[in-house]
């Protein structure tokens, strides 16, 4: 019974300390000082800046809007060998609100294209009919049929169909409020395709039913329109498939321990 009970805590203990992962199909942290990795969609691009830094830890580049026509994309389908996300996804940036400056739009979008390849690289026409965006993060206004803007809270957007989606408050119960500094931002699309939840910093803060269903094809970051000037900051970009991958450990030693099991039993038997 002593053993029973010692292989227990040495299964639990495997279970927190070897969490599985999500597969990453695409992220960038920046800390390569170069944006190599993305394209000008917009007017102008966003640059490398070491004034702010959230991902890694003790890393040190960040990408730096500095005015609302700054907008790049990267191609998930075209530039990851095919790698089109649909189902159970999610996507997450974090976004250095900076509300001192006069930057009143900064949000970051996942994209879907009918024709399932993005954008091309280099220039600003898609390759298919825009399907569906999904965006989060800062905006100055709500389109959203029936939602009062609340410039307390951070925005998001949905915009197909297109006859009651549009730009939202994110104000859903312990939604967090805007403020000074890095905040996570996160899309969670369920497995039905249809269902969106929107995350500020972890918190889950507005839920969307019934979006329409379609790839995700690019990711894109900076808002590209306007003219406005102001200073806002991107790090840790990253899009997964929500498929968890065991740590190599924590299956090693499941399967050691399942041994011992059947080895005790075997023995407890006779």
């Amino acid at each position: 019974m002593r053993f029973l009970t010692f292989l227990a805590a040495g299964l639990a203990a495997v279970g927190l300390s070897t969490a599985s992962t999500a597969a990453i199909i695409f992220s960038d942290n920046f800390e390569s000082g170069n944006l190599n990795n993305w394209t000008t969609t917009g007017t102008s691009p966003l640059v490398i800046s070491d004034a702010q830094n959230v991902v890694p830890s003790g890393g040190t580049h960040s990408a730096l809007m500095d005015t609302s026509t700054d907008r790049m994309h990267h191609n998930i389908v075209a530039d990851n060998g095919g790698n089109e996300l649909s189902g159970y996804s999610t996507f997450t940036s974090y976004i250095y609100d900076a509300p001192s400056t006069t930057a009143t739009r900064i949000f970051n979008e996942v994209r879907g294209y009918s024709g399932g390849t993005g954008l091309p690289n280099g220039g600003t026409t898609a390759s298919g009919t825009l399907a569906q965006l999904l965006a989060i993060g800062k905006y100055n206004s709500v389109t959203m049929p029936g939602e009062t803007y609340n410039g307390n809270k951070y925005q998001a957007r949905i915009v197909y169909p297109s006859a009651t989606m549009g730009w939202f408050n994110l104000d859903g119960p312990g939604s967090p409020n805007r403020s000074a500094g890095w905040h996570k931002f996160t899309i969670e699309r369920l497995s039905d395709g249809t269902t969106i939840n929107f995350y500020v910093d972890d918190i889950l803060s507005r839920t969307i039913a019934a979006a329409t269903a379609q790839s995700w094809d690019t990711v894109v970051m900076g808002p590209g329109l306007g003219s406005t000037v102001g200073d806002a900051w991107i790090d840790g970009i990253s899009i997964d498939d929500g498929v968890v991958v065991p740590e190599p450990a924590a299956v090693v030693l499941a399967s050691l321990a399942c041994a011992a099991l059947c080895g005790y039993r075997r023995r407890a038997s006779r």
